[in-house]
């Protein structure tokens, strides 16, 4: 009779060694899953951002060969800093469009803008009504600084900013110029590309 009640005693004991097992290893499961959820999230966030910078480049980029094929209208793509780009991606095509009949210089650097300012915000490509090809809150500037004599001759500075996902440092910061509005070292989440290069209109030389 002894014999049995120790075992029974045995046999509970062991029972609570087991389930206290159990939930030590249910807990470690848990928080295994969530550091593999929280890594998975920041993977996801990194991507996005390498994403945009690369596109942020590729823009820039583009209104340096548009403007470099159109020398003669390179003072109609000096928009400057307090007037970007990329606030207005409905606006409509200026007429003409530059495909269907021929434009001079200004005309086609309108035209440039125009279609620049569409690619930033992403709306050459939708889903279910937004853009989501294109850059978070982008602002697009171009400043042309002739190099005297000459008119169309000169350094080329392109800007593009964007906001990031993740509050960290602003990219502009101290006597930097910003694109549109706001002080250098007050937004967090603005980031930037910039683009230097010499722009020649081959006609000066």
């Amino acid at each position: 009779m002894l014999s049995a009640q120790v075992e029974t005693t045995v046999d509970h004991r062991v029972g609570g060694f087991i389930m206290i097992e159990n939930l030590i290893a249910f807990v470690i499961l848990s928080v295994g899953l969530m550091a593999i959820v929280s890594l998975l999230t920041m993977s996801k966030t990194w991507q996005h951002q390498a994403i945009q910078r690369a596109r942020a480049v590729m823009l820039a980029d583009a209104i340096v060969e548009r403007i470099r094929i159109n020398p003669k209208g390179v003072t109609a793509y000096n928009i400057g800093t307090d007037s970007p780009v990329g606030d207005d991606p409905d606006s409509l095509e200026p007429s003409p469009d530059c495909r269907t009949a021929a434009c001079d210089p200004d005309e086609l650097a309108a035209h440039d803008l125009w279609a620049w300012e569409h690619a930033l915000a992403g709306a050459i490509v939708t889903a279910d009504g937004d853009n989501v090809a294109g850059l978070m809150e982008p602002h697009g500037c171009i400043v042309f600084t002739p190099a005297a004599p000459k008119v169309r001759t000169g350094l080329l500075n392109v800007m593009v900013q964007w906001r990031g996902l993740n509050e960290s440092y602003d990219a502009v910061q101290g006597s930097e110029t910003v694109c549109g509005s706001g002080a250098a070292g007050s937004d967090n989440f603005r980031r930037q590309v910039v683009v230097n290069t010499f722009v020649i209109d081959e006609e000066e030389l």
